[in-house]
């Protein structure tokens, strides 16, 4: 999920920047409760720095196997 105002990343998040972020994360909390319930398992992530390839906050829910 990506929100549509840019945001850098998480740890750029500002008090400004709160109601996207509540708005983000009430969509991966839902998206997240959908994949655990049909999956048995989610993984909720978000990248920083160097790990982040694309220069806006997202956050990736996925499920699989674990390695």
């Amino acid at each position: 999920m990506i929100p549509k105002r840019h945001i850098a990343s998480l740890t750029t998040v500002t008090e400004s920047d709160e109601p996207v972020v509540r708005e983000l994360l009430s969509v991966v909390q839902e998206l997240a409760r959908q994949v655990e319930t049909s999956q048995g398992a989610a993984r909720v992530l978000t990248n920083l720095g160097d790990y982040q390839d694309s220069k806006h906050l997202h956050v990736h829910v996925v499920s699989g196997p674990r390695r």
